[in-house]
């Protein structure tokens, strides 16, 4: 009897999850593979474009390879339609997605797919990992910290939770406070970890960065710095303004969700608002060492939510502007790191792999010309560096791995 497609969902998305029973599974099957029925078409394809959205890569320059997959039972279900063909394709190549072991074309007893990324030595993807920095420049490493209370630091006790939160929590009668005291939370290559500053202001902060905050807002404005990439998410307070001090720019807002952006070794720095209301400009001294070769340009703009002002790290040494609007980034793509994902969208192998870089915390070296073209793709951020790096292979880079270096083959 043919599946319903309300079943038909639930059952698919258990699959992804891992959730199947043998029996389930076995249903799920028999109903994308039954000869004998039409096929509820636009429930799967809706199902697999959800799963598989942005496995191609750009057209004119990749190609998936071509299907190579085991005998079983489940091979011909991909073969009643073409579109399952490629699916099955970038499947048997990508055999990772979210906590879901294999992808349909598993079978009971082998895993599906093979990998040509010759490995030494497999690495870690990243985790919760950092260096608290307090006033006095002592250290506490926040990974091997027990939970509780880490430090005093002003009148602000310093805590770490049970879900590896650090956190900074104010008396009820704080007096006049003092003059601010200041820490620096800094995360590895590697590492990621989650703040609640002393206003409620809540701070994701991804690999390789640092965010240097008073541990109390005593004065007239609240104001912080951010080296890296860090989504903001900052508790309304519209007496006293957040201010973000991020290299060459600065965010103010009253109370918002955005996205910063501003790695060093990055050309461009990316302020992206999810809601609410930001202001982004130059700082004054930026602003001061390119004024004639900025003249006439824009120093500030307002964003509304769902748009991204990019800033141009170095003004100086570029004709274009020092600072633009993009009306309509890919959301989804600059949250993805928060989100547990890699999510490449039109990207070069160079910021892929600068991505690689932070969060395997390792080198990546090209024996070669870097490849060209661009990719795009999703994938966990929770898995080795193989299982990432086949996104990528599946456009015909090869790879290998020794030790803490990732090697772009010839």
């Amino acid at each position: 009897m043919a599946l319903s497609k309300e079943q038909l969902e639930a059952l698919y998305h258990k699959y992804v999850q891992n959730q199947c029973t043998q029996q389930e599974l076995d249903a799920l099957i028999n109903e994308l593979g039954f000869e004998g029925q039409a096929m509820q078409e636009e429930t799967i394809t809706q199902l697999f474009n959800a799963t598989w959205d942005g496995l191609d890569v750009f057209p004119d320059k990749y190609e998936l390879p071509p299907l190579s997959l085991p005998q079983t039972p489940v091979v011909k279900l991909y073969t009643v339609k073409k579109r399952w063909m490629r699916i099955a394709a970038a499947a048997s190549v990508l055999v990772v997605l979210g906590v879901a072991a294999y992808w349909i074309i598993r079978t009971r007893e082998t895993k599906t797919g093979t990998t040509t990324i010759a490995v030494t030595k497999d690495i870690l993807p990243g985790g919760n990992k950092a260096i608290l920095i307090l006033a006095d420049n002592s250290t506490i490493v926040l990974d091997s910290a027990a939970n509780g209370k880490l430090a005093q630091q002003g009148i602000a006790i310093v805590t770490k939770s049970n879900n590896g939160q650090l956190a900074y929590s104010l008396p009820a009668k704080r007096g006049g406070g003092g003059e601010p005291v200041f820490n620096t939370l800094r995360t590895p290559r590697g590492g990621q970890y989650q703040l609640v500053l002393p206003d409620g202001s809540k701070v994701w902060l991804n690999a390789a960065s640092a965010i240097t905050y008073p541990t109390s807002f005593p004065g007239k404005e609240r104001k912080i710095t951010i080296d890296g990439e860090a989504y903001l998410e900052v508790a309304h307070n519209a007496a006293k303004p957040f201010k973000v001090q991020a290299n060459g720019t600065e965010v103010e807002v009253l109370g918002t969700h955005f996205n910063v952006d501003a790695y060093k070794d990055e050309t461009t720095e990316k302020i992206t608002l999810i809601e609410g209301s930001v202001k982004v400009g130059s700082r004054p001294s930026y602003a001061k060492a390119s004024a004639g070769e900025a003249e006439g340009r824009e120093k500030s703009v307002i964003l509304r939510p769902g748009e991204q002002a990019i800033v141009v790290a170095n003004p100086l040494t570029t004709d274009h502007s020092p600072l633009t609007i993009n009306h309509s980034p890919d959301l989804d793509e600059v949250l993805a790191w928060k989100d547990g994902l890699f999510n490449f969208n039109n990207a070069s192998i160079e910021s892929i792999m600068k991505q690689v870089e932070r969060w395997y915390d390792v080198e990546v070296v090209y024996e070669g010309p870097k490849p060209e073209g661009h990719f795009r793709g999703k994938i966990p951020r929770n898995v080795m560096a193989s299982d990432m790096l086949k996104i990528v292979e599946a456009s015909g880079v090869h790879f290998r791995i020794e030790n803490k270096k990732i090697i772009i083959m010839k």
